[in-house]
């Protein structure tokens, strides 16, 4: 699956989604106040490229830069504080390294003699509280703070190169997929109903706390995410019953 279906995927969604929300729609008595798509490179830092003798790690690539595709959607809770559940996706190929306990980025042209490779199609959620600030100054842009979790699954689509997709799933599976969240946005209001703007979102990996495979530095698969979203208001700009 290319970035150019996924993003076809994402869209075609998100069109069926909001042409069929109303404009009262709710979730646990929340009302849905904006949908959103985003499309974001991300960084993915990967800091097992050498070991502690400073030997490069066969296999192991710099950190990749992929692009992601999100969508969501705003629970406004009052006038300035929000919860803004979104998912987003990516591609990435992870190689399960033999000579050590680690699972860490690749390329597809790796030989399989270092490891099994799995080709992985990465899901996120996250759900962060959001607050709002709207300044005099500001015109018609208003800015946004966030904080929240989220968890990231890394799920094998199959293996490359005759290999087995199990060792990385096993190695992601195991607690490897908890991030906190924290992030900033600006937002312009291009129409009454349409904001245009971009953001920034850090995604830490909490895990490490507790992990116990090869040393790594602590921000080891951090993720920063930043670029463009478009947001849609559901109903009209003056319809707050």
């Amino acid at each position: 699956m290319s970035n150019r279906q996924i993003a076809y995927i994402f869209s075609v969604t998100l069109l069926l989604f909001g042409a069929g929300i109303p404009a009262h729609a709710q979730i646990f008595g929340i009302r849905i106040s904006q949908i959103y798509i985003s499309a974001m490179p991300t960084w993915m830092y990967n800091g097992f490229t050498e070991t502690q003798d400073g030997d490069p790690v066969q296999g192991s690539d710099v950190s990749p830069l992929r692009m992601t595709f999100g969508a969501g959607f705003e629970l406004r809770l009052t006038d300035t504080m929000s919860v803004e559940p979104e998912g987003w996706l990516f591609m990435q190929e992870y190689i399960a390294l033999k000579e050590y306990d680690k699972t860490v980025p690749t390329q597809i042209e790796t030989g399989s003699a270092v490891g099994d490779i799995a080709n992985t199609i990465g899901l996120a959620f996250s759900v962060p509280w959001v607050y709002t600030w709207r300044p005099e100054w500001s015109g018609k842009w208003e800015f946004d703070g966030r904080a929240g979790l989220a968890l990231v699954y890394r799920i094998p689509i199959g293996g490359i190169d005759g290999t087995d997709a199990a060792p990385a799933a096993i190695y992601w599976i195991a607690g490897r997929f908890v991030y906190p969240q924290f992030g900033v946005a600006a937002d312009y209001q291009f129409t009454e109903r349409i904001q245009v703007g971009l953001g920034l979102d850090w995604y830490v990996p909490m895990y490490n706390i507790w992990d116990n495979d090869e040393p790594t530095p602590f921000l080891d698969e951090t993720m920063l995410r930043w670029g463009a979203r478009v947001r849609w208001t559901i109903g009209g700009s003056g319809d707050d019953s």
